[in-house]
């Protein structure tokens, strides 16, 4: 598995952790797009990627994905339509557990006037526009999800 060579080491103890104990080797290079991507190494050193998933984590939760949909939407929608445009299947993994994604009309920002209704039409946007899915997942269940995504060969919403 490639993790980008951005992502901070100790952010992640949890996905490194698993990936040890499960004899899966994290390469850590820039990734154009994503924090994650499944890749193995050919006889001539090089990286050469499995599928066209990318995986890109959302550790602070629904805060975090309101912050980047709305505060940083232009760099965002250039990553998206990135993606798109390479037929990379853009999966973003937010670590809180929702069970649906309407309960995300319920949620508030405690920092700014994001309504639950707001980030709710901006992720439907994200996902008609570019076909970006959005995984929720408990922080204990991280490791796991990330692997069962980049490795499944069914899609998963």
């Amino acid at each position: 598995m490639v993790q980008d060579a951005r992502e901070k080491k100790s952010k992640h103890n949890n996905i490194e952790d698993y990936c040890r104990e499960h004899n899966i080797p994290i390469v850590r290079k820039m990734l154009e797009v994503g924090d994650y991507r499944l890749a193995t190494i050919n006889n001539k050193g090089q990286i050469e990627y499995i599928n066209n998933r990318a995986l890109d984590t959302k550790a602070l939760g629904v805060l975090e994905l309101a912050k980047d949909l709305y505060q940083d939407k232009k760099s965002f929608n250039k990553k998206y339509r990135k993606c798109y445009q390479q037929g990379i299947e853009l999966y973003v993994l937010v670590e809180q557990e929702i069970k649906s994604l309407t309960d995300i009309l319920s949620w508030s920002s405690p920092h700014s006037k994001i309504s639950g209704k707001m980030l709710y039409d901006m992720i439907d946007r994200v996902r008609k526009s570019y076909g970006v899915k959005f995984v929720f997942c408990r922080k204990e269940n991280v490791a796991q999800t990330i692997i069962n995504i980049l490795c499944e060969s069914e899609k998963v919403r």
